[in-house]
This record gives structure tokens, C-alpha cells and sequence, in this order.
């Protein structure tokens, strides 16, 4: 079969695109509708994220194929069509297009408002379209809704449109789009839906007095890998004394403070199955040691997290400042913990297809000297 069109028949490039954005809105709305009465948990955001890695897929497959139309001239109508049948045999194509690219546009800005960033299919991740935005994240929600229903009338009025070529007027216009390679779809197919994750990995004692923390200007993040994607928290509450002297740092966290930017996300966060904040309110690191290392320096000493202390090792940098008078002083870097280690994720949250073992905790703490507060 010719790859290119030609006036009696749609070329096998074309045929392709056709037959894979097909299967591919059937398994959507499958995804679509389990994701919607699945209870939240490890099962509904592997559907959802696949529900959107799928989404993109159409989304590229569209482009391509509307490029390709527009290189390569298209069968035309049948002669024995009316014109109002043209019209609508036009109107269907042309919002079947429009109905291609905007399902998937509002997808992914609704994920975006919603402070979920979309991954492809866990192989890398995709930039926000848009900022957090509670207001147009409800938006989004209705209108993904209502382009669904528009894209299952649309898709209905194409189909009965080739049942009633292929047999009420006999003619071959659904034949002309017909053989596809039926195991060269299933392939990719079963390729895309079974990609795997990919995830992202990381005594000389300092000289001065003891320092404790200006929370106000502190911060402590960490990012963790979702659905392919990386996802960010933060923990409002939280105490650090610095003595470079002794050797000794110590980090005390309110656990009950963190946050991830969405309310639904943090109750299941603070629920037993990870941070368990009723029964673990606080964490904290401990340093009995410090020691100078190639890129600054290294707190050595323990972590308690969840109930489970293990022993670690934290880069960090160190350096002093006056400012307005006073010595400031500013200790930042990043470490990774694997949340297995410490009991976060039980049953299946255990699983780390989906939610990854590693985060990345970042902190940038600044600190005065004690006798000067």
C-alpha cells in the first residue's frame, strides 16, 4: 500500500494516524471513567497518569496528522452526497480536530492549575501551562467535562456517518481507510501503556559561637517524583541551633506543618499510610558531628522520622555575613532520603511505580549567633 493518498484511497501514514488516535480515545475513556469512581489511592493515580500520558500522545499524533493533510491531499467526498451531507461530513472533521487538540490542552492546564505537573508516561516531565490556580482549575474541570461529552456526539456522528456509507449507500468511502496493520497497533499500544518509570537519585570542626534559626527567613522544601513527575512540599514549622565549635547541629520539624499545595493530597500525606502526623508530630536531625568535605562541609549524625531513626551524612555550605550590623549567618544545601526508610508509604503506597522512593529535601536556613538575640 502506497504510504502518500491518492484520489481512491487514504495512504497507510494516514491510515495510521486514524487507527492509533482511534484505540487510543477508546482506552481514554476507559482511563477516563475508572479514574473518576476509583477511591483515591495508588490505583487511581496510575490510572489518571496514564490517562494523561495517553492524552499527550493523541495531542502529538494530532499535530502530526493534521501536518500531514496538509502535505498530502486528501480523497475527496463522494460524488453522491447531498449538500447538506458534505457540510456536515466537513463540520464532523473539522471539530473532531478542534475536539483533539482542546481535550487535551484543557488536561493539561487543568493539572497544572491543580499543582499536579504532568510527566510522559514517567519518561520525563512537561513545564506548567499555567500557575496554580484554584478558580481556574475548576474551570478547567467543567470545561475537560463538557468537551468529553462534545467528543463522544462528535465521534457517534462519524461513525454512524461511515456505517451508513458502508451500508446504506454502499459506496467505499469507510473501505478506502481500510486495511490497518492491527499488530503494529497493538504493539505501540501495549508499548505506551507499559512504559516504565523513570526516577531521579544524591573532622574538621567550623570555628564560631552557637546559632539559632530566623524561621521567618528560613526555608525547608523537599521534592518528590509523582506519577513521573516531579512534585513540590514545604514544612512551615521548624527549629535549628547551629554550634560549628562542638560540631553539633540540630533540626527539630513540626510535622503537622508541611504542605504540598493541595489540601486533598496533605490529609492522605498525614494519614497513617505516610507521615502518620496524629502519632508522629515531630521529626528531627541530630549532628554529633561536622566535617569539612570537598564542595563545603558534612553534618553527620542522625535522622527520626516517622518513628525509625536512621544514620545519614548532609552536604551543606556555610558562610557568615554581617548584615545591618548584626552576623548573620547562612547554612544551605540538599540531601536525598529514600521515604521507604523511614516507614513512609504502607500497603500500597509501599509501591514506588507511581509515588518514588527518593526526595530531595532542600534547605536554606539563616541563623544569628544566640547572645546576639
Amino acid at each position: 500500500m502506497p504510504i502518500r493518498n491518492t484520489r481512491e484511497r487514504w495512504g497507510s501514514l494516514s491510515q495510521f494516524f486514524h487507527w492509533l488516535i482511534v484505540a487510543l480515545i477508546l482506552v481514554q475513556a476507559a482511563l477516563g471513567l475508572t479514574g473518576l469512581l476509583l477511591p483515591l489511592g495508588m490505583e487511581k493515580l496510575a490510572v489518571l497518569a496514564r490517562h494523561k500520558s495517553i492524552g499527550l500522545t493523541i495531542l502529538g499524533l494530532a499535530a502530526l496528522r493534521l501536518l500531514w493533510r496538509w502535505l498530502n491531499p486528501t480523497p475527496p467526498l463522494q460524488s453522491n452526497l447531498k449538500p447538506h451531507e458534505r457540510w456536515l461530513a466537513h463540520f464532523t472533521h473539522v471539530s473532531l480536530y478542534i475536539l483533539l487538540f482542546a481535550m487535551p490542552l484543557t488536561g493539561w492546564i487543568m493539572s497544572s492549575a491543580r499543582g499536579f505537573p504532568v510527566s510522559w508516561f514517567n519518561l520525563f516531565q512537561l513545564p506548567d501551562l499555567v500557575p496554580k490556580s484554584r478558580g481556574l482549575y475548576d474551570a478547567m474541570v467543567s470545561t475537560h467535562a463538557a468537551l468529553a461529552i462534545a467528543l463522544a456526539v462528535t465521534v457517534a456522528l462519524h461513525i454512524a456517518g461511515a456505517i451508513r456509507h458502508h451500508f446504506v449507500l454502499k459506496d467505499d468511502t469507510l473501505r478506502r481507510m481500510l486495511p490497518f496493520g492491527r499488530m503494529t497497533l497493538c504493539a505501540l499500544l501495549g508499548m505506551m501503556l507499559s512504559a516504565p518509570a523513570a526516577r531521579a537519585a544524591a573532622g574538621l570542626r567550623v570555628s564560631g559561637p552557637t546559632y539559632t534559626l530566623l524561621g521567618s527567613q528560613s526555608s525547608l522544601t523537599y521534592t518528590f517524583i509523582q506519577a513521573g513527575a516531579r512534585n513540590q512540599g514545604r514544612l512551615k514549622s521548624f527549629v535549628a541551633n547551629f554550634d560549628p565549635a562542638a560540631g553539633r547541629l540540630s533540626v527539630v520539624i513540626d510535622m503537622r506543618s508541611f504542605d504540598t499545595g493541595d489540601s486533598q493530597r496533605n490529609d492522605l500525606l498525614g494519614g497513617k499510610d505516610f507521615f502518620d502526623v496524629a502519632q508522629y508530630p515531630q521529626s528531627r536531625f541530630t549532628a554529633t558531628r561536622i566535617e569539612k568535605a570537598a564542595a563545603g562541609y558534612e553534618a553527620i549524625g542522625s535522622l527520626t522520622l516517622r518513628g525509625i531513626t536512621r544514620h545519614i551524612t548532609i552536604p551543606f555550605t556555610w558562610r557568615t555575613a554581617t548584615v545591618q550590623g548584626r552576623p548573620v549567618g547562612y547554612l544551605s544545601g540538599q540531601t536525598v532520603l529514600q521515604r521507604l526508610d523511614f516507614g513512609v508509604g504502607q500497603g500500597q503506597w509501599h509501591s514506588t511505580e507511581w509515588v518514588g522512593d527518593d526526595v530531595t529535601v532542600h534547605f536554606s536556613l539563616v541563623l544569628t549567633p544566640s547572645e546576639s538575640q
